[in-house]
């Protein structure tokens, strides 16, 4: 007679928990703050993101300065100059910018213990069919704001540029990589970097749109007030959706859409110089205060439109890992 034996049973152990994964309903700005994340983690990433950051700038610019001396003569230097507005200096600034995006994902890969790919959004990706429905909804209204303030402006135009058929091939084909790259660097990497510091949300979240917001308006070099509230505006709305919405589809998208807009009726008219915000650039209460406004409306539009589409706004359940 045979005794039953009683079913060989093994100690059980918590699962492992997923690597480079943020957790479960972690907003946008938090994506990088999990058990694994260590206070020196955003320190590593913004030395990384400052050194890659400055090779980005200046390698293009000492390749074309090459190109210069060698075929061009000391009179082609003057192509540097972003007001110039010529098909060479527009390509190594468009170069340098686009740059950004590879700068602030491996900013990311190499200071933080979470996968790059979760600066493109909660989901872990870019959701094209959510960029591509932003672009489309905004692209009246820059087409109207540019062209009213245009027309406001007397309907000046200039003589086109030489090479304008290049520079409008920059304007469409280019200018979008220059915008996500400046998004990348400013929404993304700044939000994600400094928000893993902070246990709240919230505290997250506003100290990160302030940082954002300030580097962002500083990197354009203008000193003018109006200026900077233009920009600040600008950088403001592309926060406030980056965190509503999960990602950085919808700043991309306003970002695109108005250096798309612009460079291209600058080249059309020939006032391409003007599109370039430098020391030197000016503007008004008026210019800011409609500025602002159309960023507001841009924000409303977006916003209701992630509503209706269902857009996560936190890391959802089936991409992120359990605390």
């Amino acid at each position: 007679m045979h005794t039953a034996q009683p079913p060989t049973t093994f100690a059980s152990s918590p699962p492992a928990r997923p690597l480079a994964l943020p957790l479960v309903g972690a907003s946008y700005p938090q994506v990088l703050r999990t058990p694994r994340h260590r206070w020196w983690n955003p320190v590593v990433s913004w030395v990384v993101a400052l050194l890659l950051g400055g090779a980005a700038v200046v390698l293009p610019m000492l390749f074309y300065l090459g190109g210069v001396f060698v075929f061009g003569g000391d009179d082609a230097v003057a192509g540097l100059d972003p007001q110039m507005a010529d098909a060479p200096s527009t390509f190594v600034l468009n170069l340098s910018l686009a740059l950004l995006i590879g700068v602030a994902l491996l900013a990311v890969a190499i200071g933080h213990p979470v996968a790059s790919r979760f600066l493109h959004s909660v989901e872990g990706r870019v959701r094209w069919g959510w960029l591509g429905r932003c672009l489309m909804l905004l692209l009246p209204l820059w087409l109207i704001y540019i062209v009213s303030a245009w027309v406001v402006d007397g309907t000046r135009t200039l003589g086109r540029e030489d090479g304008w058929i290049a520079l409008l091939l920059m304007a469409l084909f280019m200018t979008p990589l220059q915008a996500a790259g400046e998004e990348y660097l400013f929404r993304g990497f700044v939000m994600v970097s400094i928000g893993a510091w902070f246990r709240r949300p919230i505290v997250g979240l506003v100290i990160s749109g302030v940082v954002s917001s300030a580097v962002f308006a500083a990197a354009h070099g203008s000193g003018d007030p109006w200026i900077i509230v233009n920009l600040v505006g600008m950088s403001v709305a592309c926060v406030y959706l980056t965190w509503r919405t999960g990602g950085l589809e919808a700043a991309i998208a306003i970002h695109v859409v108005n250096n798309v807009v612009v460079g291209v009726f600058g080249v059309l008219t020939g006032t391409s110089a003007e599109s370039y915000i430098d020391a030197s650039t000016r503007s008004t209460p008026l210019e800011a205060l409609v500025g602002v406004a159309v960023m507001a409306l841009a924000t409303l539009i977006l916003l209701r439109a992630a509503d209706r589409a269902g857009i996560s706004r936190t890391v959802p359940p089936a991409v992120g890992a359990r605390p």
